[in-house]
């Protein structure tokens, strides 16, 4: 009943806005709302392409993980998607010749705008409801296998709401003279117990000593109905973006690595390119005052080139304005920036604290070296000095560096003279590489150009 009111609503919400869109932009162009029967069953139509999108989506899961974690984007990409539907057959049939484009793109912001609020409102309701206990989501069984340690923080991890973790066992290892029926029996019991309870799922974690008795398990617990879901214990982090894929005619468990598939590198691919041609076209006087700038202030060149690592660890040719009297980076001795750095020129401390030295990168972004956003890239002494030190340092060369990062926007930047702060960088860095999206490439820029934090520690 409560998935049907809320398709119901949201539905609704969306042919109506629809409608109220298309009257607003008419009386506001052309001073009248046109009284034409076409227009309603289009917004009408606009709604309910929505609602099966969103249906088939599987949006209006409400109580499951999916609704919190990707309702609200997922929802967005189903109104952009029924507007485009409507069109073509719009197109095919001929049944919106005079479907003008100030009309769609009306509807599309206004139905956007309501759809994000409506779907806002009601997550917010859900998750009251599901505090209070009016609503009750099936929950989960953890099963433990033998010799897999306790991780302190998986409950947490798990879920946000502790009643979805309905029961915990920790299975005793198969011992005695019949290996496994100690094991067999407690997964007997456990399965009975299951059958009273109302449960969605069975998670079960493991380790690789473990693997004959998982197989076990999964025979035995799958008879009841209900969802069997396997963890690796050591690669529970290493899993944030995996999905199940396929090589052959044998399904592959898949971690990501960043935008692996050619949808997401055509994507960031080609946001790097409008980006840094836009900008470049932008900022072109900019550069021009900078370089007169910088040969006015000291003698040497404008630009230096830095050796970086890049993808895969590829030594790549970093651009830079130069900002330091000397530059030595070259040498056996690696020297990085500090606070009060006499070898930094007075025009060279504006760049570096304004981030000003940086815009020469988008050369090497248009020429494929570098991303807009990516880690940084850091010289190669500098991760050969940690490269024992620092665990999955090199995972962070899985995507091409950036101009800035997540690390940088979160003022992770600057000298960085001890293991720890490295640490929290590189920390951030490969939490950028294992959850990078479209949206969160947006939000690194949006955050680079506006937030203080993006300019902390630069010197």
């Amino acid at each position: 009943m409560w998935t049907a009111l809320a398709a119901g609503i949201e539905i609704l919400v969306i042919a109506v806005t629809s409608y109220g869109a298309f009257a607003s932009y008419n009386y506001l162009v052309y001073g009248a709302i046109p009284e034409r029967a076409d227009y309603v069953l289009a917004s009408a139509a606009i709604g309910a392409i929505y609602g099966g999108l969103c249906l088939a989506d599987n949006q209006y899961d409400l109580l499951g993980d999916e609704w919190n974690r990707h309702g609200r984007s997922r929802g967005l990409a189903a109104i952009v998607a029924a507007l485009v539907l409507l069109l073509a057959i719009g197109f095919i049939s001929d049944n919106l010749k005079d479907y003008s484009r100030g009309t769609f793109l009306a509807q599309l912001l206004v139905a956007s705008l309501a759809q994000i609020v409506t779907r806002t409102c009601l997550w917010q309701v859900i998750r009251e409801g599901r505090k209070r206990g009016t609503w009750l989501a099936p929950g989960i069984v953890m099963l433990r296998m033998p010799g897999v340690s306790r991780a302190a923080d998986l409950h947490e991890r798990l879920s946000i709401y502790p009643d979805e973790i309905l029961r915990s066992y920790e299975l005793a290892p198969a011992t005695g003279g019949i290996p496994f029926d100690r094991f067999d029996s407690q997964i007997a019991e456990i399965r009975s117990e299951c059958r009273l309870l109302k449960i969605d799922a069975i998670l079960i974690s493991f380790d690789a000593d473990s693997m004959e008795l998982v197989t076990r398990a999964v025979s035995a617990l799958s008879e009841l109905p209900a969802r069997i879901q396997l963890l690796p214990v050591g690669m529970a982090d290493l899993m944030q973006r995996s999905r199940i894929g396929s090589w052959g005619q044998v399904n592959v468990f898949e971690l990501f690595c960043g935008p692996c598939s050619l949808r997401d590198r055509l994507m960031k691919r080609s946001m790097d390119i409008v980006v840094a041609l836009a900008a470049g076209a932008l900022i072109s006087p900019v550069l021009a005052l900078v370089s007169i700038l910088i040969k006015l202030d000291s003698k040497g060149p404008v630009l230096f080139r830095q050796t970086r690592h890049g993808f895969n660890n590829e030594p790549i040719q970093v651009l830079k304005f130069r900002t330091m009297a000397t530059y030595d980076d070259f040498g056996d001795e690696f020297r990085q920036a500090v606070r009060g750095d006499s070898r930094v020129t007075r025009i060279g401390r504006f760049l570096r604290r304004t981030n000003i030295d940086e815009l020469p990168q988008l050369i090497n972004v248009l020429k494929g070296d570098m991303s807009i956003v990516g880690p940084r890239p850091h010289a190669v002494a500098h991760n050969e000095m940690y490269e024992g030190k620092i665990r999955g340092i090199w995972r962070r060369h899985n995507v091409k560096p950036g101009i800035t990062g997540w690390a940088q926007v979160n003022g992770l930047r600057g000298e960085t003279d001890t293991v720890e702060k490295m640490q929290k960088r590189v920390e951030y860095d490969l939490y950028y590489v294992a959850n990078w999206s479209f949206v969160f490439d947006l939000k690194i820029i949006i955050m680079t150009l506006l937030s203080k934090r993006a300019y902390e520690n630069a010197y």
